[in-house]
Formats: structure tokens, sequence, C-alpha cells
């Protein structure tokens, strides 16, 4: 805990001194008043951009717990696990994905572009230095909270396809427990940083019919989430419906096996076939309790509780964006 509160006070003063700096270059030309006033920067700094600079540290560090802790889950050897953590820390931690969206971001995406007539400025003002410098550590902080949901998707599509050894039960989500909380835990971050980027810009434009809401890039950004939260799971639900299939697949055939024992040692002499026909009973009624036990076992990795959290952390900033409306609508 504490180290985790020395990485939120060290992220904030990262932060703080960048404003600190944009505020020194934007003086300078004569423009502080007009840097201090800029409700935008706080949001970006303080707000957006401070949540993903916290939430990928919280993300890199948890994954590597979480699939530790899926490691008896795994049927891979040492060996073969090494290599498994070596690749998941590999591209969690690769910059290279991150540079390239931030790039993207730059040149393509409205609202994030850097146009050609601020490069050119740059050599001309510090100020619109600082800013294009700043555009750019923006978007490839966007980038970032983009990776941390793929990296997230990708070691649990990568788990989804190793061969798993669990038993199959109607608690089978709880041996997934550590991999759902650091689902809602990225959800949690990448909603609360939607609803400082987005629902707050977007307070000044009032809702006026049910399609400015259907066509607004909140909805976007939250479909976008929702589908990057649940999506990965639908692989590990496979993996163990197949798993499901091949066990009930399995019982069946023991089942045959013990019909023929049974029937064969009806057939012969009662005395020497008693204690066999005992043991064989109590065989069936291990075998009718593993199969209760496994067509029990839940199909999906997560619970109802795992759902009724993300649904809050997705009604959280739904709520924020039309609460205002309400609001002002009961104030007229």
């Amino acid at each position: 805990m504490r180290k985790r509160k020395d990485q939120i006070l060290l992220r904030l003063f990262f932060m703080f001194l960048l404003w600190l700096i944009g505020l020194v270059t934007f003086a300078l030309n004569g423009l502080g008043a007009e840097y201090v006033s800029n409700v935008g920067l706080y949001l970006a700094f303080f707000g957006s951009g401070f949540i993903i600079l916290f939430g990928s540290y919280m993300v890199q560090n948890s994954l590597a717990e979480v699939v530790i802790s899926l490691r008896p889950l795994l049927r891979l050897d040492d060996s073969a696990f090494k290599k498994f953590f070596e690749k998941m820390e590999l591209y969690s931690y690769s910059f290279v994905p991150v540079l390239l969206i931030g790039l993207f971001f730059t040149v393509f995406v409205p609202g994030n572009r850097i146009s050609l007539e601020q490069l050119g400025g740059v050599f001309e003002s510090l100020h619109v230095a600082w800013f294009v410098a700043i555009m750019f550590f923006l978007n490839l902080l966007s980038a970032t909270g983009i990776w941390m949901g793929v990296s997230i998707w990708l070691t649990i599509f990568l788990i989804s396809r190793q061969s798993l050894q669990v038993e199959l039960s109607s608690k089978t989500a709880k041996e997934f427990r550590g991999l759902a909380n650091l689902a809602l835990g990225f959800a949690a971050f990448y909603f609360l940083a939607i609803a400082i980027g987005v629902i707050i810009p977007l307070s000044s434009r009032p809702i006026v019919s049910l399609v400015d809401v259907i066509t607004s890039p909140l909805l976007v950004y939250i479909v976008i989430g929702v589908l990057g939260v649940l999506l990965p799971f639908y692989n590990i639900h496979l993996a163990l419906v197949s798993l499901k299939r091949r066990e009930l697949l399995k019982i069946d055939e023991e089942y045959e096996l013990m019909e023929t024992r049974l029937s064969t040692a009806q057939k012969e002499q009662m005395q020497k076939s008693s204690g066999e026909s005992l043991a064989l009973m109590h065989s069936l009624s291990s075998l009718q309790i593993r199969e209760r036990r496994v067509k029990a076992a839940r199909e999906w990795p997560i619970d109802m509780g795992f759902v009724s959290k993300l649904l809050g952390l997705i009604l959280a900033p739904a709520v924020a964006r039309i609460l205002p409306e309400i609001l002002n609508w009961l104030s007229l």
C-alpha cells in the first residue's frame, strides 16, 4: 500500500512538473493568464492523463501476479510456463505498439491530430513547441491506455489457448477470480478516464433528442469498453465448454464400462462376485456424483458479481452525463 501511494505521488508530481513547464513557456510569451484559465489542460494532466499513467503501472504489476496465480490451472511444465510468462511480459511492456498507436492519433484522429501549421510553429515560438510536444505526449498516454486493454485481452486469449486443468464444478469461476478482478480494475480506470475526458467537455452541449445520445462519442466509448472487457473471457468460456464436453464423454465411456462389469458380475456365482458387486456399486455412485458436479459446472470464468460490478461502472459515466441535463430541466 505504501508503494502504491508513492507511485501516485510520483506520477502526480510528474504531471504537475509538465504543467509547470507549460506555464513557464506560455508566461514567457505573455500568455500565462490564458494558460492558467484553461480547464481542459487540468483535466488532461490531472484527470485522464494521471489515471492512464497510474493505471498502466497497476495493470503491468497486477498482470504478472495474476498470471503467476493461474499457474496451477495451466497444464504446462516449468520450461513452457517460463516461455509463456516471458511472452506475456514482452508484449505488455512493449513500447513499439504504443508508439505506433500514438503516431496514428497524431496524424489521423481529429482532436488529437497535430497540424502542419503547428509543426511549422515549433521553431518560431517556445509555447507552440511545448504545445506540440504535450499533444504528442498525451497521444502516447491515450495509446498506453488502449494497449493496457489489448495486453489484458492477449493474456486472457493466450491462457484460453493453453490446456487447462480445472476441476469442473459450480465454483469454477472462482479459479479465474484474479483475472476477473484485473479486468474490472482496468474497466474502472477506463470508465473513469472516459467520464473525465469525454463527459465533462460534452456537458456544455445539451442533449436535445435521443439521436444526440445515440450518436454521442460517449456511447461509442462505452460500447468499446464493454466489448474490450467481456470478449476476452469468451475465449476461456469456449475452452471451459470444450473441457466440460470432454469430461462428460469420458464419464459416458466409464458408464458403459461399468455396465459391462456389473453385467458380468451378476452372471457369476453370488459367493464369488458379491464383493466385486459392492465395489462396482460404490464406483457407480461416485461416478454419478462426479457427473452431477460436472453438469453443474459453470461455463463462464465470470459470475453475476462480476457482471453487476461492470454494469455499475458502465452506468457511472452515463449517469454523470445525463444527471446535469435532468437537474437543468428541473431548475427551469
